[in-house]
């Protein structure tokens, strides 16, 4: 009912902005039932005399609307001036109390200006439904226009006077105005945003197979997510003639190939994206940094140099990174292998990372080192995991 009433308003607001005109124009008009159309000037809008955002029209339910008048041209500049040039949409409500309407005046202003009084640090935490911390939201202080963002742990500092508003932003999350009392300590939960709760792609996990002797080998993967793309193609299961020099014949296409290439789209927990450890790494440092930590984990040369040509021009995009390794079994969440005959060693490595904005010191993740013994398979792949947290921000 409310995105009704948001779309009537909209249509209702687009016919008089048409109507100041005598000549008509083309023009192309896209209505979203969001609060927003575009290439068309917003009107203003008035809610029992109070001048107030549009967005406070999500707030109020349909039966609580007592009246809806439109104001064009010089009607509606005489009463409120060149700020309803594009006309104004004059509401009263019913059934409202007075109190509840002065919370939804201050929260949904059309203007924010400085508060006077005493100045104080608030410092507050950001969670999600779970009470799990929302890393890298965006906390803007409305009416001194202070922009801070919560840190590793949804932790956030940012000065307030009574009265302030602040609004709360994170990617995946329905955005949220709260007004600031005399505390100095608050926690907000935000919702998920069902449109933008969408898995993540996970991109380029390969396979190398090095048995001691030349062997037939049947591997099947049980992912856990829908699966986009496989070379050679995966049907059922890649069965191949495996070489100890790397060399992979597969029986089914005929070809010979160096390593198996699949990926899918996969939705994890949130709990899966509340890093504890990990790294943060500038842009001219990550060669170095792959280099070292990948030939810890156990990749030889080859290997290492393929994951850091394939995920370096992508992370190079970002001035610093959120590195997080899965490595070995951790990686059986994404994926589990069924290989016959089964390696003696195995080696899996994935890369969760998102680009952030400029260094913080975070706990450094203890990485294992596997020792190569006997018949070795070797994964690796990685996934950006910016639109599960927050793009380009920690």
């Amino acid at each position: 009912m409310k995105k009704k009433l948001m779309c009537i308003l909209l249509v209702l607001s687009s016919v008089f902005v048409f109507a100041q005109d005598s000549i008509p124009k083309p023009t192309v008009v896209k209505i979203r039932c969001q609060g927003t159309i575009n290439s068309i000037p917003a009107p203003l809008y008035i809610i029992n005399g109070h001048v107030v955002d549009s967005t406070l029209l999500q707030k109020i339910e349909p039966e609580k609307i007592k009246e809806i008048n439109i104001l064009k041209g010089d009607k509606a500049t005489s009463l409120y001036g060149t700020r309803a040039k594009n006309g104004a949409v004059l509401i009263t409500t019913k059934n409202i109390s007075d109190k509840k309407l002065e919370k939804l005046y201050q929260l949904h202003s059309a203007e924010y200006v400085q508060n006077t009084g005493k100045e104080f640090i608030l410092t507050g935490s950001i969670l999600d439904c779970e009470k799990l911390s929302v890393i890298g939201a965006t906390v803007i202080n409305l009416n001194t226009k202070e922009k801070v963002l919560s840190d590793f742990y949804g932790k956030f500092k940012i000065k307030a006077h009574k009265n302030d508003v602040l609004l709360i932003e994170a990617i995946t999350y329905i955005s949220q105005k709260i007004s600031i009392k005399n505390k100095e300590e608050i926690t907000v939960t935000l919702k998920v945003n069902p449109k933008e709760d969408q898995g993540i792609l996970l991109k380029k996990p390969i396979l190398y197979l090095y048995p001691t002797q030349e062997t037939e080998v049947t591997i099947q993967f049980h992912f856990n997510g829908t699966l986009k793309t496989t070379f050679p193609k995966y049907d059922k299961n890649w069965k191949v003639m495996a070489s100890p020099n790397g060399q992979l014949y597969d029986t089914k296409t005929k070809r010979t190939y160096t390593s198996l290439f699949w990926d899918g789209e996969i939705e994890l927990p949130k709990s899966h994206y509340q890093y504890n450890e990990g790294f943060v790494i500038a842009k001219e440092n990550l060669t170095t940094f792959l280099i070292e930590k990948l030939e810890h984990i156990g990749l030889n040369n080859q290997e290492t140099n393929d994951f850091i040509q394939f995920w370096l021009p992508i992370l190079e995009q970002n001035q610093f990174n959120f590195i997080h390794f899965l490595v070995n079994d951790a990686c059986n969440e994404v994926a589990v292998n069924t290989v016959h005959p089964q390696p003696e060693t195995s080696i899996r490595v994935y890369m969760e990372f998102f680009g952030v904005n400029q260094f913080q010191s975070v706990p450094e993740q203890k990485l294992p080192k596997t020792e190569r013994k006997g018949f070795t398979l070797v994964e690796w792949g990685g996934t950006d995991v910016s639109q599960k947290i927050k793009k380009n921000e920690l």
